[in-house]
């Protein structure tokens, strides 16, 4: 039978939590009936699986709104273990969950060793080599996931849902692969995916897998916050060049960068006579300057700012260009009527490969 609406809701906020707290990943498993024979005793609500070190641990879950009595965490000690650990064996050890456990409570179960999770994000866990300890965590008014909910297209949200959508198959890498592409911490992956889950831009299948719901609109999101709340962050300066059309001869991915912007439109697709250009480059920018004597210039139509992703790391990235995205939102957010029907037409290419 499936759980009722408030402990569904209690396991979906514990495992995000815990999410979010380890940066490690944990998935919901099926729950066949054929599983249970192990189990004569004990009908669990729901077995999850943590992903740990390149090993799975699994774990039987018992869901409970409220334990507030050292008695409650006693008898489900007792029915969890009943018959020996050999009968957990085939699907992992006990674990409580709950909406939210005392630090006395806690105690009691460090104790005893029972295994907890909570939605206010303390939690438990000794088995398999894997061990994790959190304490101090309040309750939150209606099982509230934190004061400040994370948003997935804040400054650091927008580095992973902009790897997210320009690398092939990464959404269902591991969190670690994720916070690696987009270059942010290990720990904020975690809320980023859950955020695009509440905002019905990505879903996460039985089987653990996520896939985009609506991939269309996540780029278009991400493209109108872009220069809102992260272009502005990447050290954007301007400069002059000598020569005018030096463009033309300059190799930003000589020098670990590409372009964006207009000359990226104009070597990809050739329409457009760049009135503008856009590079992006790693944080030391001295020997690009040098090598095409840019000078500084605040009305100058050179801008340059920080790459914010790895530049060669991006598959199907054209040779020296930013991925098509980032040219999009580039162009789009230019002000400049000239690109506006390029903008649409890369647009149009973005629909056509999602």
């Amino acid at each position: 039978m499936p759980l009722p609406p408030t402990e569904s809701h209690i396991l979906r906020q514990a495992l995000d939590q815990f999410r979010e707290n380890t940066g490690l990943e944990v998935r919901e498993e099926a729950r066949p009936e054929v599983a249970y024979t192990a189990l004569p005793h004990w009908r669990p609500d729901a077995q999850i699986v943590i992903t740990h070190e390149g090993r799975e641990v699994a774990c039987w879950v018992e869901v409970k709104k409220n334990v507030d009595r050292q008695m409650a965490l006693l008898a489900f000690n007792q029915l969890a273990s009943h018959g020996g650990p050999e009968r957990l064996a085939e699907g992992g050890s006990a674990l409580l969950i709950t909406n939210h456990l005392t630090s006395k409570m806690a105690e009691h179960c460090r104790q005893m060793r029972l295994q907890f999770m909570d939605a206010a994000g303390n939690a438990y866990l000794d088995q398999d080599g894997l061990f994790v300890l959190i304490q101090g965590k309040k309750a939150r008014g209606d099982m509230a996931r934190r004061e400040k909910p994370a948003r997935a297209f804040d400054r650091t949200g927008l580095k992973v849902v902009f790897a997210l959508l320009v690398t092939t198959g990464l959404l269902n890498a591991t969190y670690r692969d994720i916070a690696g592409a987009a270059g942010v911490a290990l720990g904020t992956v975690g809320r980023i995916l859950t955020d695009l889950r509440l905002q019905g831009l990505i879903a996460q299948m039985d089987d653990g897998t996520r896939r985009w719901l609506d991939r269309e609109r996540a780029m278009t999101i991400w493209a109108m916050n872009y220069p809102l709340r992260l272009r502005n962050k990447l050290n954007p300066k301007r400069y002059r060049a000598a020569d005018e059309p030096w463009w033309k001869e300059a190799d930003p991915a000589r020098f670990g960068g590409c372009w964006g912007g207009e000359v990226a439109a104009a070597k990809w697709r050739g329409n457009l006579a760049p009135a503008t250009a856009t590079i992006y480059l790693p944080a030391d920018r001295t020997d690009f300057l040098a090598a095409h004597r840019l000078r500084a210039d605040a009305q100058g139509p050179i801008e340059i700012l920080d790459a914010f992703w790895p530049v060669h790391e991006a598959p199907g990235q054209k040779k020296g260009l930013a991925p098509a995205l980032l040219i999009y939102a580039d162009l789009a957010n230019s002000g400049d009527p000239r690109t506006r029907a390029e903008a649409e037409g890369i647009h149009d290419d973005l629909l056509a490969g999602a």
